[in-house]
Formats: C-alpha cells, sequence, structure tokens
C-alpha cells in the first residue's frame, strides 16, 4: 500500500508543479497598438484607447484629432467598431480553412495588415476565429483586438465599408456558409472526393 502511496504523490506533485507552469505561461500576443491609415493620414493609436472609445464613447485627445483631420463622425466610428455580425465559430473556421477562405482572407489582408504585411492571411484567420469562439458572434473591435501581432495596420475607408456590408448582409452569409458546410458532411460521407474549396 505504501509503495503506492509514494507514486501517487509524485504524480499529483508533477500535476501541481505543471498546472502551476501552465499558470505563468505568457499569454498569446494579442495586438496593443493599431495603425489608422485613412487616405494620407497615419495615426498610431493603443487598442486601449480604441478599446475605451468603443466601450465608453470615451475618447482621447489622439483619436479626436485624428477623427477630425478625416472628417469622420466619432459616434459613427463608434458604432461600426462594436456593430456586431452573427456567425457561427465551427462554421466560420471550416470556410476559413480551405482554398476560398484563402482567397477571402487574402482580400481582407489588403485592408487589415502586419506591420511588415506579411503572414496577413494566418493573422487574419487567428483574429477572426478568436474572435468568434465565445459567442459566435464578432465585431470589428474585437477582430483589432484579437490580432496576433503587437501591431495592427488598418486601411479604414476600406475597412469600414467592408465590415459594413458583410454586417448588412450577414444573414444571407451565414446561410451559404451553413449550407456548404452541410454539403461538405453530406458529401464525405458518402466517401464522395470533396474539391479543394469544400475540404
Amino acid at each position: 500500500m505504501s509503495s503506492l502511496i509514494v507514486p501517487f504523490r509524485r504524480i499529483l506533485a508533477i500535476a501541481i508543479a505543471s498546472s502551476s507552469v501552465l499558470l505563468v505561461a505568457p499569454a498569446a500576443p494579442a495586438a496593443e497598438e493599431v495603425v489608422f491609415r485613412y487616405g494620407i493620414f497615419r495615426q498610431r493609436l493603443a487598442v486601449s484607447e480604441l478599446t475605451d472609445f468603443a466601450e465608453t464613447g470615451e475618447i482621447s485627445p489622439v483619436l479626436q484629432r485624428y477623427l477630425k483631420r478625416a472628417n469622420s463622425d466619432p459616434e459613427s466610428v463608434r458604432e461600426t467598431l462594436t456593430r456586431p455580425i452573427e456567425i457561427n465559430h465551427n462554421v466560420l473556421d471550416n470556410a476559413l480553412n480551405n482554398p476560398g477562405g484563402d482567397r477571402m482572407l487574402d482580400e481582407l489582408g489588403k485592408m487589415i495588415q502586419t506591420p511588415n504585411d506579411e503572414n496577413n492571411r494566418e493573422a487574419l484567420r487567428t483574429a477572426l476565429i478568436k474572435a468568434t469562439e465565445n459567442d459566435n458572434r464578432l465585431t470589428l473591435l474585437e477582430v483589432i483586438q484579437n490580432y496576433p501581432t503587437d501591431e495592427i495596420h488598418l486601411d479604414v475607408k476600406r475597412a469600414i465599408k467592408t465590415y459594413n456590408r458583410l454586417a448588412e448582409y450577414q444573414g444571407p452569409i451565414q446561410q451559404a456558409l451553413d449550407g456548404a458546410e452541410s454539403l461538405r458532411r453530406i458529401l464525405k460521407n458518402q466517401g464522395v472526393n470533396l474539391p479543394n474549396i469544400l475540404k
């Protein structure tokens, strides 16, 4: 009996040590700054400032100056940042992990970019998936907050226009994604060799 207690205590000690290492492990990187591009204007802003503005309406002097220079209405910008798009996390994950999803991410990557304009597809895929994982919805603010680099570059004019269009057509988009997912499952279950866009 005592010979069983010693290994059990060792296993318990290892488990506790492992969990404490996990608790102090650094969190996955997330964007700390966003660089807005609006025509010829460029402005660097802390994501925390943008979050405060979106959630409370409190606007920092830097953001206020930028919005004034860009001739943008603060409330319209705030509404765009927090306007939710309902989309199933699992369906989105599948939709973004195939050649069709890659093409869409490449297009979106022209307006939301990494600092060195490399690996835009992977960074954006991560941000979109993480933004939907808890509630099957996303906002532009959540995409920015979950972007996996310290800095994110955003073409404001194009991003707002595209995001608002996606929000407007979210019902048909979700239906199309659901239909594609159902078709993919049916064909796969019947042993049909799927084209790359459905894999």
